[in-house]
């Protein structure tokens, strides 16, 4: 891995009920810690585990259309 263009900004992975400051995802890099979702012995059947599979928890849809509503 080479070195980021620039410094990336963090933040946590938000809940669904909880809204994503704009500061918090303002930045050319985000590095988001989801560790409390995707760490620990939480993942189950109906969630199942990997890189492949993270998409599918409601938290990371979250995310995911927080920044395609931000993006417009």
């Amino acid at each position: 891995m080479g070195a980021a263009p620039v410094p990336p900004s963090s933040t946590e992975l938000l809940p669904v009920n909880a809204v994503y400051p704009q500061r918090s995802l303002d930045h050319r890099l985000v590095s988001v810690d989801a560790n409390w979702l995707y760490r620990g012995s939480r993942r189950t059947r109906l969630h199942p585990a990997g890189a492949h599979s993270d998409f599918l928890r409601p938290e990371s849809a979250h995310l995911l259309l927080t920044l395609a509503e931000r993006s417009r």
